[in-house]
Order: C-alpha cells, then structure tokens, then sequence
C-alpha cells in the first residue's frame, strides 16, 4: 500500500470509529455521574463534549441528527 492510502485509512478509522466511541464515552460518564450527584458542572462539560464530539464525527449531517435539546422550565412558572 502507498502512504498516502495508509494515511487516508488510518483517517477514515478515527473518523467512522474512534470521534462516536469517545462521544459515547463521554455522554456515558455524564449520565453517570449526574446519576450520583445530580447535575454538576462537570456533568454538563461532559455533556457538552459528547455533542462537540458527536457532531464532528457526524459530518456535514449533523445539525439533522442532533437530539432536540432538553426544555428548560422557566422560574415564573408557565405563562398565560
């Protein structure tokens, strides 16, 4: 095999492999840690890692498959 294609596979593989595994990872260790403290600080760059992650190794599809984000309850209460 040529370089250049070694190079290429050896990018392809981190890309189609390693960016999902360690997206899981860090969304797994969120869920994790939220599940015995609660929300922290560290859970939410967790999370946020996990979406960084996520997206790259989506590609040019993903703002189409992004989760919807969770809603967030207002401190008035709803409105009328």
């Amino acid at each position: 095999m040529k370089q250049r294609t070694k190079r290429r596979l050896r990018r392809l593989a981190i890309i189609a492999i390693g960016i999902p595994v360690a997206a899981w990872a860090l969304e797994e260790a969120a869920r994790r840690s939220e599940a015995k403290k609660g929300p922290s600080t560290a859970s939410r760059r967790l999370r946020t890692g996990a979406d960084w992650l996520g997206q790259m190794g989506r590609g040019p599809l993903a703002s189409r498959l992004r989760r919807p984000p969770e809603p967030v309850a207002r401190a008035g209460g709803p409105r009328s």
